[in-house]
């Protein structure tokens, strides 16, 4: 798999390459909350040790788009799991020959292997056969964008089971232009929440969502807009879905966030299921370099030269996407390299629009072996090129975003005091065959704790999504319930993905 370090505010020492993290030594009670490394929140000093972002693999096409009432143009996918089916929403649209916007889904019982549902619930050219599900947000406003999502907060009536937000546009009355609220009791059938847009203060021309946020206790908006010519994004809040307050643009305090060169076109930003007190997202990025060398040396140089006649930035902008991920919202860490990249590919990849990942990341079982279950997000091929419109499937492990890495030189990493709230540590971990993994729990005050050192760890190879640390056979700790400590990783060879006490 491959992997890049994840970017953050640290002192490296070059002769010892030991880092230590600026942060409050108050110890952090995080109860039985799932713990990812992503970022430093754990983590007080590394000595060969990297915090480290995973890129996910590249594996079956999933779709390729070709029906009529389709045309060249599937794009802003958004992943659901109703209980009983897997669903994925897009807009479709046609550029040549022009087709107007509608909202549609295709359906799997895996997540894995995609079909067509015949939903009945919209005419093309006589025939309802097709997997239209809005075809427009009323009359004379078509929808651009439409993200679903099963409503998580407390004591939600059964018909708005399921909400939406997306944004909705008049060709010739801008008033009703803005984000529409829908909801549904099944995923299928949606009615707006009200006649009139919800928000209107943004540009909304991408992929918009909203959510219940549990961390939170409300739902948030995350939008697109401009700050003088750089798209960025921001967000608004709610109790009720329907009236929002805005709360301005997102910030990225490591100075990695948009800028004008290198723009957010989306921000699929979405609470992480197994850690829902943690966002992450994958912004699609919008990259224009103008008519270069280059843009002649990329793929399909004829069509690219054809779609300039429109516009010149639809043959000469690329566009990837990267993991942004955090603790509170507002504030977010970017990954310092790309996510998913175009690739070595002569096709399909590398215009304006291809690449652009899936709203939501799914849990699917691994069909070609007995591997456990993997996390699987979509990426966006061939958008608005002769080609018929593609979908392709990428996975990481489960919790696999980041972790500890450590490579051939055995490494330390510790954590900073943490209240002990279980009775088992359980590690997402993986080593080689010749790594490893030993645990150390240390006081407060950094000494070891008896019965508790690296010599009497077990010591932890292999790879397992749910690892119990055990130390001299015993993976009992309920003797530190309520205690500040520290976790002291020795590692070679090895990721950690995340931490959990487990009762």
């Amino acid at each position: 798999m491959n992997r890049f370090v994840f970017s953050g505010v640290a002192f490296i020492s070059l002769f010892s390459c030991f880092v230590v993290f600026a942060g409050d030594d108050a110890p952090l009670e995080i109860g039985n909350r799932r713990e990812l490394f992503l970022d430093d929140y754990l983590v007080s000093k590394m000595e060969s040790v990297e915090l480290l972002t995973h890129r996910p693999e590249r594996k079956n096409l999933a779709m390729i788009f070709n029906k009529p009432w389709e045309g060249d143009s599937q794009g802003y996918f958004a992943a659901l799991f109703d209980g009983s089916k897997y669903r994925l929403y897009y807009h479709a649209c046609g550029q040549k020959p022009f087709l107007p916007l509608t909202i549609a889904c295709i359906e799997s019982d895996d997540g894995i292997n995609w079909t067509y549902p015949e939903l009945g619930l919209h005419d093309f050219k006589g025939s309802s056969a097709n997997n239209i599900v809005i075809k427009e947000v009323k009359s004379d406003v078509s929808a651009h964008d439409f993200s679903p999502f099963l409503d998580l907060k407390p004591g939600v009536s059964a018909d708005e089971k399921f909400k939406a937000i997306g944004f909705g546009f008049s060709s010739t009355d801008r008033s009703r232009n803005g984000l529409y609220a829908w909801k549904s009791f099944d995923s299928i059938h949606w009615t707006l929440m009200q006649e009139n847009p919800v928000y209107t203060s943004g540009a909304f021309d991408t992929q918009n969502i909203a959510f219940w946020s549990a961390l939170e206790g409300r739902y948030v908006l995350y939008y697109r807009d401009f700050n003088n010519n750089t798209r960025v994004v921001k967000r608004a809040i709610s109790d009720d879905f329907l009236h929002w307050v805005d709360q301005g643009e997102i910030q990225f305090p490591n100075g990695d966030g948009p800028i004008e060169r290198v723009q957010f076109y989306t921000n699929q930003i979405s609470p992480y299921y197994r850690a829902p007190h943690i966002y992450i997202g994958f912004p699609a990025r919008y990259v224009d370099n103008g008519l270069t060398k280059s843009t002649e040396l990329l793929p399909e140089w004829g069509e690219r030269q054809e779609r300039m006649t429109v516009e010149q930035r639809e043959g000469t902008a690329a566009t990837d996407s990267i993991f942004i991920s955090s603790r509170d919202g507002i504030n977010f860490k970017t990954s310092n390299d790309v996510f998913v990249a175009p690739g070595l590919r002569t096709a399909h990849n590398w215009f304006y629009g291809d690449n652009y990942l899936s709203w939501n990341v799914i849990e699917t079982v691994p069909t070609e072996d007995d591997s456990p279950k993997e996390l699987s997000i979509f990426s966006v091929e061939s958008y608005q090129t002769k080609n018929d419109s593609r979908l392709r499937r990428y996975t990481l492990r489960i919790d696999g975003f980041g972790s500890l890495h450590a490579k051939s030189i055995e490494g330390v990493a510790e954590t900073k005091p943490l209240f002990f709230t279980g009775n088992e540590l359980s590690l997402n971990v993986a080593t080689s065959a010749a790594g490893f993994v030993r645990v150390e729990v240390l006081s407060e005050d950094g000494t070891v704790v008896e019965g508790f050192s690296s010599e009497d760890c077990d010591i932890i190879y292999g790879d397992s999504l749910d690892r119990r640390v055990s130390w001299k056979g015993k993976s009992d700790m309920s003797v530190l319930q309520g205690k500040p400590i520290k976790l002291r990783f020795l590692m070679k060879e090895a990721d950690i993905y995340s931490l959990k006490w487990e009762e």
